[in-house]
């Protein structure tokens, strides 16, 4: 996967801030069975060793492919330690951790990281002093968890632990345009493309050209508006499944789930059906990919635009955004860009129903309003649940 951040610096800058202590994260791949754990280490000299440097092993790797990163030469491992670790570093193993210092007991019993072994990202200042509070990222994805939803697991935890480390905004400097999974990705987690640097990078798979990087930035919030999220949705499924609470749960997320099986439902799983969740009469889409597959089969019937391609989905599912998974659908429409080349006749049908890419000069009085208005309160129910204990 990605890299996110473009500073190639490994020496921080500044006094080190001081943050608040993290409990590992648990967490269900894309299989919805495999757990994994999310594990924050203070310092390099907390992990492992031999976990340390395959990290560092695939992070150089990522480095000497020259499509992801901005910088051109491996780090050593000394430096990566205080490259990964110095502000907040978090590993993603699989299995059920509860600890970092559980990690050494893995390791002494022998413990294969390359398998175990799924990513990590960092969070730290991207700016020294007076702007410290807006944090940056880089992240990394392994050879062992590829195409298991693992990019997209660490992008929420980035979003739940930044704000509570203090930090309101995130910048990624260089995202390059080229790195369309990633693209998506920070897309679809709510960033904003807040700006573009015009042949910002050299990648070695376009030797001769510059390909252009985009910058994107998002505001940080402990209760923003992804209460609702790919994480929340399996949280939901877990309980519903197994009539018991994800491990870690606090009395607040406990009362949440008591509230949320009273409108959420499990169907399927039986003899090769598969399982859903569904909201009502709507099945829930909590996988990114699947979003957008969705999102495009519906649209290539008509190529619509936002407003009547967002209804058209929202009548048999529910996702959180689905505005914005159209909205990057039409990008990405080739039919859809050629028509856009061309300015509609005025007062005729063409004007009317030619597509649009700005989900932001969509009106509110869409057809999507019913399907928000329903996704809110049922977010805002489960949030003002009462605190009790089970």
């Amino acid at each position: 996967m990605s890299e996110v951040q473009a500073d190639a610096e490994v020496v921080p800058t500044g006094p080190e801030p001081e943050y608040p202590a993290l409990a590992p994260r648990q967490v269900t791949l894309r299989d919805r069975v495999t757990v994994a754990t999310l594990v924050p280490f203070a310092s390099a000299d907390d992990v492992p060793r031999p976990l340390l440097k395959y990290l560092s092993d695939q992070f150089n790797k990522e480095i000497e492919k020259g499509d992801t990163y901005a910088m051109s030469e491996p780090i050593p491992l000394a430096q990566f330690g205080r490259y990964w670790f110095s502000s907040f570093g978090v590993v993603m193993l699989l299995g059920d951790i509860e600890s970092a210092e559980q990690t050494h007991s893995m390791d002494r019993a022998g413990a294969n990281w390359t398998k175990i072994c799924l990513g990590g990202f960092h969070i730290r200042p991207n700016y020294p002093g007076r702007s410290s509070h807006v944090c940056n990222g880089t992240f990394i994805v392994t050879d062992a968890a590829r195409n298991k939803g693992v990019g997209r697991l660490m992008g929420e935890s980035y979003l739940e632990w930044s704000p509570r480390l203090g930090y309101t905004y995130a910048v990624f400097n260089l995202v390059y345009e080229s790195n369309v999974a990633s693209c998506r990705l920070w897309d679809s987690l709510g960033f904003k493309r807040i700006g573009r640097v015009p042949g910002g990078g050299q990648l070695k798979s376009q030797p001769g050209e510059y390909v252009d990087a985009i910058i994107y930035g998002r505001t940080l919030s402990l209760d923003g508006e992804d209460s609702v999220s790919q994480d929340r949705f399996e949280k939901i499924r877990y309980y519903l499944k197994h009539s018991k609470y994800p491990r870690g749960a606090d009395r607040a997320e406990k009362s949440r789930l008591r509230s949320a099986a009273t409108h959420y439902k499990l169907t399927g799983g039986e003899d090769g059906e598969p399982e859903r969740l569904m909201l009502k009469d709507k099945e829930v889409v909590s996988d990114p990919q699947q979003q957008y597959e969705i999102a495009q089969e519906v649209h290539l019937k008509q190529h619509a635009g936002i407003n009547k391609t967002t209804a058209a989905i929202a009548i048999k599912f529910h996702w959180v955004r689905i505005k914005e998974t159209v909205n990057r659908v039409i990008r990405d429409c080739p039919q859809c860009k050629e028509t856009l080349k061309l300015p509609p006749i005025p007062g005729t049908k063409e004007e009317d129903s030619s597509p649009s890419v700005e989900a932001s000069d969509v009106p509110d009085h869409s057809m999507e309003v019913d399907h928000s208005k329903q996704a809110i309160e049922i977010t805002q129910e489960m949030d003002e649940a009462p605190d009790e204990s089970p």
